[in-house]
């Protein structure tokens, strides 16, 4: 794959060669329902506080760069930068239309954030770019085969010891949970979904090379919970 220099611009939005075509699906199924993403997503999924908690949980030093892979609106990237300022921060999404979204919040915030098109699982970034990847409720829409991939490419622009933050919904627990868990399942496809409820998440983690796998939070919603696992790179630079 081909490797690009890290973009360093807001505007206009980083779209390399790589970048993916017409045929995704935006996350609310429609473009013309993109804009009221943020509203959706703070309702239906606590947003919110998941995007607090995961800023909680990865404080960054000055000078740091972080991507966050499947970004949509950049309500994450804005959290951190809230935290940490003198960071870099960097997002990707396959959704033109979510980081255009995210580009006017950042201007209104006077933050500085570089938007690149891409899938997750054709990063246009180079090795060992980043100090930090975080990816929040963007693993549940792929299929396992291409989560394998995404997380293969996350370690692969992961520097030896740089740390992953994901959250996505976890196995039900409990009929109830299995129930609410389902309009999930029907919206995203039950092959996007299988690992998710089958609780595999973690050992994809593992499989794609990251190590020290914990479990850091776990947030109720009204479709079932969402989990945070927290891993890093091996410090060694070892082969898969």
């Amino acid at each position: 794959m081909p490797q690009v220099a890290l973009p360093t611009e807001l505007s206009p939005i980083h779209s390399p060669a790589s970048a993916p075509g017409d045929d995704f699906r935006p996350a609310l199924a429609f473009t013309a329902l993109t804009p009221w993403f943020d509203v959706v997503a703070r309702v239906a999924i606590r947003d919110n506080a998941l995007k607090e908690r995961l800023a909680d949980l990865l404080p960054l030093q000055p000078g740091q760069a972080a991507l966050d892979v499947g970004c949509g609106t950049g309500t994450l990237l804005l959290r951190l930068r809230e935290r940490q300022p003198q960071a870099r921060f960097f997002g990707a999404d396959a959704d033109p239309t979510a980081l255009a979204i995210a580009a006017r919040k950042a201007a209104a915030a006077g933050a500085s954030l570089a938007l690149t098109v891409a899938s997750a699982t054709r990063l246009p970034f180079p090795d060992a770019a980043f100090d930090a990847v975080t990816t929040s409720l963007l693993l549940h829409h792929l299929a396992t085969a291409e989560k394998r991939q995404a997380l293969a490419e996350i370690r692969r622009v992961l520097r030896p010891g740089g740390r992953l933050l994901a959250a996505d919904y976890d196995a039900p627990r409990t009929w109830l949970e299995t129930l609410a868990f389902l309009p999930v399942r029907l919206f995203d496809g039950f092959d996007a979904t299988e690992a998710n409820a089958q609780g595999e998440l973690p050992t994809l983690i593992q499989a794609a090379g990251l190590e020290d796998i914990q479990t850091c939070a776990e947030l109720p919603t009204a479709f079932g919970y969402i989990t945070v696992w927290r891993a890093r790179r091996p410090s060694a630079v070892t082969p898969l």
